[in-house]
């Protein structure tokens, strides 16, 4: 009786064992699927063409192709029932004329965030009362404007990456830019607040350059990114279309122009050779990749390829999965860190919920059912047929 005692009791320790956890939330992540009980619905009939998940799961920001901002609460759904999620807010008059190439909320608080777009302005918004209450104009189109998810010094920030060849720091609390970094020949796409150092400031453009700058220098530009880990400049042949890092910093991951994807040491800037296959389409355009690392083993990066979104295991570069289900060109995917969930948004006008698989019908909750086998299954098993 004790070793039953025994082995219950190790059991137990196993469901709490991270590993165990991070492998569940895995096989849940690797068999997404469009969610077959909600629908996220819009008060626009214009392409969405930013979105956001904040730091608790609770709130979905979007912004679309005229400039008009839309709030989904994602935290309340109804499982294995029909949701029709309609905005919980919307503002059509939102203050900019042209697409919303970036959206994003104030990170562990809701009750901000910031949008860059492509009529040359970046905005702070007030949550509770729906309106810009400070703006930011440029001499170029802002392609991405992002916020330092670290907090610290450097919370007030928001770096901007713009057409004109420069990425601009803005300070929240003077409502001007202080800072601007030089070294990109070309436009921005891209722009990212490292997670390794609060000074620290990632930015990816359509010369194939990927820099690293510390805000804290006068000669700001710390490292370019090399492909060959050599002394060129050069971190992708052709414009670098997405930027994206886990959570710990450890990791960045690139796609670019000329069809490949990089995932970089950012313990010493260099380049991996990790081998992800042709993986990207060949557009100058940035698109707007996820990473999903702590939250599962092993990591995985979504990446929008076309219509579809493709999924790739960050350690080995392995291509995953594919998942399909829009008809236009996805502009950006964003992963709910809280519970296993994927959002999208394309150029079809649609956001879609990517989950895992539930039953058909409530009749079949708990039916016993073994789940689809996947990449990372295990090879053992307890069936009494093997």
């Amino acid at each position: 009786m004790s070793n039953i005692c025994y082995l219950i009791n190790e059991r137990q320790k196993l469901l709490f064992d991270p590993k165990y956890v991070h492998t569940l939330r895995s096989n849940l992540t690797l068999s997404f699927e469009i969610s077959r009980y909600t629908t996220i619905q819009s008060e626009s009939k214009y392409a969405t063409s930013a979105i956001d998940i904040d730091s608790n799961g609770e709130y979905l920001l979007s912004g679309d192709s005229v400039g008009a901002v839309s709030i989904h609460q994602i935290n309340e759904l109804n499982i294995h029932s029909s949701n029709e999620l309609k905005p919980a807010c919307y503002e059509p008059k939102s203050g900019h004329k042209f697409n919303i190439n970036s959206i994003k909320w104030f990170p562990k608080d809701t009750g901000i965030f910031v949008s860059g777009s492509s009529d040359k302005s970046v905005q702070v918004w007030d949550t509770n009362e729906m309106c810009a209450v400070e703006k930011f104009k440029f001499s170029g189109h802002v392609y991405d404007a992002q916020l330092s998810s670290r907090g610290g010094k450097t919370s007030h920030l928001i770096a901007t990456a713009i057409s004109n060849h420069q990425v601009k720091l803005c300070d929240m609390k003077s409502g001007a830019d202080t800072h601007t970094l030089r070294g990109h020949t070309a436009a921005v796409n891209n722009v990212i607040w490292s997670n390794r150092n609060v000074y620290a400031l990632i930015s990816a453009g359509r010369d194939g350059k990927i820099v690293m700058w510390d805000i804290r220098r006068s000669n700001a530009a710390v490292h370019y990114f090399d492909q060959f880990n050599g002394k060129s400049e050069k971190a992708h042949c052709g414009s670098v279309t997405s930027l994206s890092q886990t959570e710990g910093g450890i990791y960045l991951l690139s796609s670019g122009q000329d069809e490949q994807v990089r995932c970089w040491d950012m313990t010493n800037g260099e380049n991996t050779f990790t081998n992800f296959g042709s993986a990207a389409t060949p557009d100058v355009k940035s698109v707007g990749a996820a990473v999903s690392f702590n939250a599962c083993y092993p990591g995985l990066l979504y990446l929008p390829n076309g219509s579809d979104i493709s999924v790739y295991d960050i350690l080995s570069g392995q291509h995953v999965t594919d998942l399909s289900g829009h008809f236009g060109r996805i502009n950006a995917v964003c992963y709910n860190e809280v519970i296993p969930q994927l959002y999208s948004c394309s150029g079809d006008c649609t956001i879609l919920m990517w989950e895992p698989p539930g039953p058909e019908s409530p009749n079949e909750i708990g039916d016993g059912s073994v789940p689809k086998e996947t990449p990372y299954q295990d090879s053992w098993s307890d069936s009494d047929d093997e």
